[in-house]
């Protein structure tokens, strides 16, 4: 293990670059094991974050709840190549316009053909029956692929697996969890959702980015999500999820390490995927990329809530494992799992891409600033315009059609620019409408797009006036032309 104060100087610097309240990492490389905290778990109370602190995973979660289902199906009592609605009667899928019944390891490998949109069909619920009623309005959307043919990233496909678990079981997702899953793994730390979390837990505030920096943000509660990103957990469990899945524990119940194992296969029927930020393909296993990288699979994946972000990163051959938990949206976690794996390796750690949340908000807040001086200097421009007015220095000398077209093109302006307001964030965020972006993106994105609105208006109003009341002839500036 090279030196902790390595680890420590990268994590903390980049802590700094990006501005992140808090981060914790867990690292097993061989036999040796390293947590850390750095940075704020509360900023108002100034406590720091430590290996205890308590972070929601994000789709980290993905990888707890395919452990669940394949621990079921070696019990004998899911059949992965059954159709769903074998343990979901309720549902009826379908693709373009035919019904259809994909098979329950299609939503374990992503290959169900569930759109990519289905995290802003979900809403926020605390209910008993959120899960279910996900699961029943996921099941009301066309499918985008035909079942088993197509790699498909979904969130909502592991919602249809939490949904499997609690019908089979006969418990809710959090007790099966809480007494099949994370009780014989040893995950003492380790809760589905916050609801179910001793009094004592160390749980760290979420933050969203501000006008001023980091601003605490509680999320809505979203129950019905719960088996797809909202598993909290702490660098000490963390550590010895890496443990497990570097098979270092051999006191695991055999029918759980054959879990483990299994959610390491790839789904082999369809063609790799190369997206970015990775530099080679990779194929969709049970909760984790499973990339190819000689004779032993290389395992990883991110997580990220609106307030949260995780990043695990294993490696089955050289026996490492990096995971990073953030208490702030942010595609740092990514950058700095991979940057201590390249420190493991006696690398230099790889320049961090720029973290597309900050990117946001940093566009957000100069449009934001500029709106507003510029609605100001229109509102002193057009006080001024009104009270040439009431002082008779301007005056209505009636419509003609030159003013019509003006008036006409001036308000096609402004629903121009209000419009361009209305859907620059929707673009941005994938086409998904704008409940689930106040929610996800900074506090900056809402109050920018409302200034450049109110903006535009108050251009338009100003230019329209301007035209409906021309100075007096009097009042006209002399030309001093020849």
């Amino acid at each position: 293990m090279p030196d902790p104060q390595a680890f420590d100087q990268y994590v903390a610097d980049m802590v700094n670059k990006d501005n992140l309240p808090g981060v914790s990492i867990a690292i097993v490389n061989g036999n040796e094991t390293y947590t850390q905290g750095y940075g704020l778990a509360n900023q108002a109370a100034k406590r720091k974050v430590s290996p205890d602190t308590l972070f929601e995973l994000g789709s980290n979660s993905k990888a707890y709840t395919a452990l669940g289902i394949l621990l079921l199906a070696e019990q004998g009592k899911v059949d992965l190549k059954a159709p769903v609605s074998r343990y979901l009667p309720q549902t009826e899928w379908k693709f373009d316009q035919a019904q259809v019944d994909p098979a329950v390891k299609d939503f374990l490998h992503q290959t169900s053909g569930m759109g990519s949109n289905s995290i802003a069909l979900i809403k926020p619920s605390k209910d008993e029956q959120a899960l279910q009623d996900t699961v029943r309005n996921l099941a009301s959307q066309p499918l985008w692929y035909k079942p088993g043919q197509q790699f498909l990233y979904s969130t909502g496909n592991y919602d249809v697996l939490g949904a499997i678990i609690e019908q089979v079981s006969g418990q809710s997702y959090e007790s099966f969890m809480a007494t099949e899953v994370m009780k014989p793994l040893g995950l003492t730390s380790t809760y589905a959702g916050t609801a179910v979390l001793p009094s004592d837990a160390q749980l760290s505030s979420g933050y969203k980015l501000g006008l001023i920096g980091n601003r605490s943000y509680e999320a809505p509660t979203y129950r019905g999500n719960m088996p797809a990103g909202y598993i909290v957990s702490n660098a000490k469990d963390m550590a010895r999820w890496l443990q497990i899945q570097l098979e270092q524990d051999d006191t695991l119940p055999e029918s759980l390490h054959r879990a483990v194992n299994a959610s390491h296969i790839p789904d082999d029927r369809v063609a790799a995927t190369l997206t970015e930020p990775y530099d080679s393909p990779f194929r969709y296993g049970g909760g984790w990329l499973v990339f190819d990288r000689g004779e032993q699979p290389y395992l990883s994946h991110g997580g990220n809530n609106p307030n949260f972000s995780s990043y695990v990163l294993v490696d089955l051959e050289k026996k490492i494992g990096v995971a990073v938990m953030g208490n702030r949206n942010s595609t740092y976690t990514y950058a700095i799992a991979s940057g201590l794996y390249d420190i493991l390796l006696g690398k230099q750690p790889a320049a961090a891409p720029p973290d597309t949340t900050s990117t946001a908000n940093l566009a957000a807040t100069i449009l934001l600033v500029l709106s507003i001086l510029l609605s100001l200097w229109l509102l002193y421009r057009l006080v001024l315009l009104i009270l040439a007015m009431q002082r008779g220095r301007r005056v209505f000398t009636g419509f003609t059609a030159a003013l019509y077209i003006k008036t006409a093109l001036w308000i096609l302006f402004a629903a121009l620019m209000i419009g361009v307001a209305w859907y620059i964030p929707k673009l941005l965020f994938w086409g998904y409408p704008w409940p689930f972006i106040i929610v996800w993106a900074p506090f900056t994105v809402a109050p920018a797009m409302i200034s450049l609105g109110i903006t535009a208006i108050l251009f338009a109003g100003l230019r329209i006036t301007a035209a409906l009341f021309p100075r007096r002839a009097e009042e006209q500036p002399i030309s001093l032309a020849v």
